[in-house]
C-alpha cells in the first residue's frame, strides 16, 4: 500500500491496512504469517518532514532456535518513523547522524510505501531467541535426534583438535 501525501488531508491523516498472509512476503523462509497483519496509524506532515506513528499486530510462525519446531508467536508493536525527502541532504557534503535520526527514513516526497515499513517492523519486533519452551533441549549435534522426545547415547563432549595439546599440560 502506498500512502499518497496529497490525499493525506482527505483521510484526516489516518491510515489502516490489513495484509493477508500471501500479500506480505517476508523473504524469510523460517517466518510466515498465521493471521492477517493489521496496521493502523496516523501521519502528520510538517513542512518537509512526515511523521508516521502506528500499531501493528498479527500472529507469526517461526522456528524454535534449539529444536527447529514451529512456534506460534503473537506480535503486537508500536512504531514511529520520520520521513524526509532525499534531496534535503543532497546539498550537504557530510551529515552526522544524531540519536534522533535513528528513526529517520528517506522518501520521494510524494508518497510512502507502507509495505516495506510493515515488513521491516515485523522483523524488528521478533525476539532475538525464539524457543518452543524455556526448557527446550534442542537437537543432538551428532545424530540430530530431538532431545525433547528421546535421549541418545552420542558423545557430545568433542574437543576441538586445536586444543587437544592442552590436555597434556600438567599443573
Amino acid at each position: 500500500m502506498r500512502i499518497e501525501l496529497d490525499r493525506l488531508e482527505e483521510q484526516g491523516g489516518k491510515f489502516a491496512q490489513v495484509y493477508e498472509a500471501n500479500e506480505l512476503p517476508l523473504d524469510e523462509p523460517d517466518i510466515r504469517l498465521l493471521e492477517p497483519a493489521e496496521v493502523s496509524g496516523r501521519i502528520h506532515r510538517d513542512g518537509k518532514e512526515v511523521d508516521l506513528r502506528g500499531r501493528l499486530h498479527t500472529k507469526l510462525e517461526v522456528v524454535c532456535d534449539r529444536c527447529l519446531k514451529p512456534v506460534e508467536l503473537p506480535l503486537a508493536t508500536e512504531f514511529k518513523e520520520r520521513f524526509v525527502r532525499a534531496v534535503s541532504w543532497a546539498a550537504e557534503e557530510q551529515h552526522e547522524l544524531q540519536a534522533e535520526d535513528l528513526d529517520l527514513a528517506v522518501f520521494d516526497g510524494e508518497g510512502i510505501e507502507l509495505d516495506d515499513l510493515v515488513r521491516e517492523e515485523l522483523l524488528l519486533a521478533l525476539p532475538v531467541n525464539v524457543l518452543c519452551r524455556e526448557a527446550c533441549r534442542g537437537l543432538c549435534p551428532v545424530c540430530g535426534i530431538d532431545r525433547n522426545l528421546s535421549d541418545c547415547q552420542c558423545q557430545t563432549s568433542e574437543i576441538d583438535s586445536r586444543w587437544e595439546k592442552l590436555k597434556e599440560l600438567q599443573m
